[in-house]
């Protein structure tokens, strides 16, 4: 791309072919103290793209239900469910105490571990999320 700057000095238009008049180059660029960081900072920009369009977390929600029982909801940042998604309740020893699935509406409900725990759900790949057991209030 070139800007073309007239010899009249309101005179200015973007241009592939030039008039008459001064040339300012914007490629290659003329300040070659900066050229090394156009190619490097074009690509990041670029690779960001993606992520930015489709990202989106993994949120999970839990609250005492009837008869000491707890009832967690899942569902990502964008709104979309999480159903089937894998649910496991572990003490804090990793070892794990209750395992299974959300459901058609995206909850799972099960009995509340006498001791401390906290709840992880993942989707098998990049998302996940933890609710620990003094987060569980009504």
């Amino acid at each position: 791309m070139l800007l073309i700057i007239g010899n009249n000095s309101h005179s200015c238009s973007l241009s592939s072919h030039p008039p008459a008049g001064r040339l300012i180059e914007f490629w290659p660029m003329r300040d070659t103290r900066y050229r090394f960081l156009f190619l490097p900072t074009l690509f990041v920009g670029v690779a960001a793209l993606p992520g930015l369009a489709s990202a989106h977390s993994l949120l999970l929600t839990c609250k005492p239900a009837a008869e000491s029982t707890v009832r967690c909801v899942g569902e990502f940042s964008d709104g979309s469910d999480a159903v089937g998604m894998s649910v496991q309740v572990k003490a804090y020893d990793e070892r794990v105490l209750f395992k299974g699935t959300l459901g058609g509406d995206s909850s799972l409900q099960f009995k509340r571990p006498a001791g401390e725990f906290f709840v992880r759900i993942e989707d098998g790949g990049e998302h996940s999320a933890e609710v620990d057991h003094t987060d569980v209030k009504p």
